[in-house]
């Protein structure tokens, strides 16, 4: 029924997980101090991270990444996947110089999604309420405090990888009604939720002026760049990332010249 394409390749999740995991968990051991400091201590060494830090901001956008994959096949399909805590397994893949961190889907189970509007409103904000309060607010905080970070530092990250995921499918998908109802799903999202169920005084998924710069590849193209820093310079010989927000002007073209030199003799 489900096309996983999309997600397996972006987001390293799918029923089948990854094919050669180095570490796995039940998603519910975020919830088990000693175990959750084991999977930061795992998840950073394997982008040798100098703190904690690094493999908090990973582990705790990736679950922003999991709500996003709801949210994407509510959207395609019409149907809510079941991807509580008790049902996806955390999972590292190495895969040369970098890791993957993704979610093994243990049964996929999914139940379907009214389409009349106020129906499919009222049904998918119960949804995402819940799911906040039991799940995804809880785990955040307990992740952040075991990275010893602000857990505004994962939440601020939510906003931009969700307008990243909608403007993919606007610009590659080619499927104008997808493109409008994941739009209007994800107002649900943006617009519809309470700040106190992220103990925040701000949606985090609420993106309020996204800014893009040039992709060095290809000018004519433009790269979102990140709602906040992603703490990927935070290990050995890091660097900001290009879309980082935390980049200077300067910084940006002076990676970009590098860029283009490698690609230049490759």
């Amino acid at each position: 029924m489900f096309d996983w394409t999309i997600v397996k390749v972006y987001y390293h999740i799918s029923p089948e997980g990854a094919e050669h995991p180095m570490y796995e968990i039940p998603t519910t051991s975020f919830f088990d101090p000693a175990i959750l400091q084991e999977a930061l201590r795992i998840s950073g060494e394997t982008v040798q991270a100098t703190s904690k830090a690094l493999p908090a901001s990973f582990i705790g956008t990736s679950i922003c990444k999991v709500s996003i994959v709801q949210l994407l096949f509510v959207s395609m399909y019409n149907r809510l996947l079941d991807m509580y805590p008790d049902n996806i397994n955390y999972q590292v893949e190495m895969h040369d110089d970098h890791a993957h961190l993704g979610y093994k889907i243990k049964e996929l189970r999914s139940v379907a999604v009214p389409v009349e509007p106020e129906e499919r409103k009222v049904f998918l904000l119960q949804h995402w309420e819940e799911y906040f309060t039991n799940f995804v607010t809880p785990a955040v905080e307990l992740i952040a405090a075991a990275g010893d970070l602000k857990p505004d530092a994962i939440w601020q990250q939510f906003s931009g990888h969700l307008r990243m995921m909608q403007d993919f499918i606007a610009d590659h998908m080619n499927m104008q009604q997808l493109t409008e109802q994941l739009l209007e799903d994800g107002k649900l999202l943006t617009e519809f939720l309470d700040p106190a169920l992220f103990n925040r005084r701000r949606n985090p998924y609420y993106l309020q002026n996204p800014r893009y710069v040039e992709n060095p590849y290809k000018p004519e193209e433009k790269w979102l760049m990140h709602s906040s820093c992603c703490k990927y310079d935070r290990r050995e010989n890091g660097m900001k990332c290009y879309t980082c927000p935390r980049m200077t002007n300067e910084e940006r073209e002076e990676q970009r010249c590098e860029i283009l030199a490698i690609a230049a003799v490759h």
